[in-house]
């Protein structure tokens, strides 16, 4: 394996990395209760898992992780949030993926699972300043075009127990996601020619 990144390389993880981010925003479009708000780490845990063992199996060299995480710290923490410190916590957590994967190095599955486990939590920098800053989460919420309700519900949900739940059900997800990948890339893309 190669460890330098080609243009084909850079094609793929930019497409890719595009799909992962775009579902993301549908979620939050489309998970608009306080409660299915909070539901976003799980659930795109769950969908997430073949897009990304997908880009790891089409470019697994260092620094494909690296860039996916930088697009979702920019355009999550910084466009949609406008904070640094959500973006660092969105970065943080692609950089921690990179490492195990790298540990791994791009190919085994166990440390891929982990990794994809690590990357599925990014959005906690989002819905963690609930519970981290839930004055400056409730205003910014109002000022992004959300009412007052909605934002008291997510409040009201941003509890340490609830998050405590979220992160396990997260971890939970993205393995069921990841070895649903792995029989998917095994049985249909390796034959394709795809991975």
């Amino acid at each position: 394996m190669a460890d330098k990144l080609e243009i084909r390389d850079l094609i793929t993880i930019g497409i890719f990395s595009a799909v992962y981010l775009v579902v993301y925003i549908v979620l939050s479009a489309v998970l608009f209760t306080p409660f299915l708000f909070l539901l976003i780490l799980p659930i795109g845990a769950l969908l997430m898992g073949p897009v990304y063992m997908l880009l790891i199996a089409r470019a697994g060299k260092p620094l494909a992780i690296t860039f996916l995480a930088t697009l979702t710290a920019v355009v999550a923490g910084l466009l949609v949030y406008g904070n640094l410190l959500i973006a660092a916590v969105n970065f943080g957590f692609g950089m921690l993926a990179e490492l195990i994967a790298y540990l791994g190095k791009y190919k085994k599955f166990g440390w891929l699972t982990a990794s994809y486990s690590a990357m599925s939590l990014w959005v906690v920098g989002q819905v963690g300043a609930f519970w981290v800053a839930p004055a400056y989460m409730r205003e910014l919420t109002i000022t992004s075009g959300y009412d007052a309700p909605y934002a008291d519900g997510v409040l009201a949900l941003a509890t340490p127990f609830n998050l405590a739940l979220i992160l396990i059900g997260t971890v939970i997800a993205a393995i069921v996601s990841a070895s649903i990948a792995q029989r998917m890339l095994t049985k249909h893309f390796k034959r394709a020619g795809i991975a």
